[in-house]
């Protein structure tokens, strides 16, 4: 019972956080915050985490392991792939999280972070064989267009005005659509 109620308590300090992160970064959030959102105390908090970095460690980790198995699982296309992303941004808070704590810690750095480094990588692919089928336009090199579709993912996420995944697949359909040539 009472490892049960430890494992609750654990996993809700990890979402507390995780929302905190999504919302404001590291630099801004506070263990306060947290304890806060969690409805808990500052020394339930210590009793889990003896730090905010120790939280952001534990985020970070989960969210490079599931990132790394959603890009080697979506290979099929631009769309797929973002509106996945995009998907599992919107529903899962802890994820979003960790792209955010990683992005900023590259930020900085002066670097791109290694994540995003990896999209950038895997829409280059997806846009160049897109392009070798006809079905976008090569009037732009693949790594600019995969530069527009990573904004187009951040911003998507970072933007109040997207609700749901209709609105994300609108924005998505708009900006391929735009790519096509007459044969695709």
């Amino acid at each position: 019972m009472k490892q049960d109620r430890a494992r609750r308590t654990h996993a809700l300090l990890l979402d507390s956080a995780a929302a905190e992160f999504s919302l404001h970064g590291f630099t801004g959030t506070n263990l306060s915050d947290i304890a806060t959102r969690s409805r808990l105390t500052k020394g339930a908090l210590y009793g889990h985490f003896s730090s905010k970095a120790e939280l952001a460690d534990e985020l970070t980790r989960t969210f490079e392991e599931e990132w790394g198995k959603l890009l080697a699982e979506e290979r099929s296309s631009v769309r797929a792939l973002a509106l996945r992303l995009t998907r599992r941004m919107d529903e899962d808070v802890r994820f979003a999280a960790g792209l955010r704590l990683t992005t900023d810690a590259a930020r900085v750095d002066g670097r791109e972070s290694v994540p995003l480094g990896e999209l950038r990588s895997q829409l280059v692919e997806l846009i160049r064989a897109a392009q070798d089928d006809g079905r976008i336009t090569e009037h732009f090199r693949p790594h600019t267009l995969a530069g527009v579709a990573l904004a187009l993912f951040l911003g998507t996420h970072a933007a109040d005005w997207v609700v749901g995944d209709t609105g994300a697949a609108d924005h998505w359909d708009a900006f391929l659509s735009a790519l096509r040539t007459d044969a695709g």
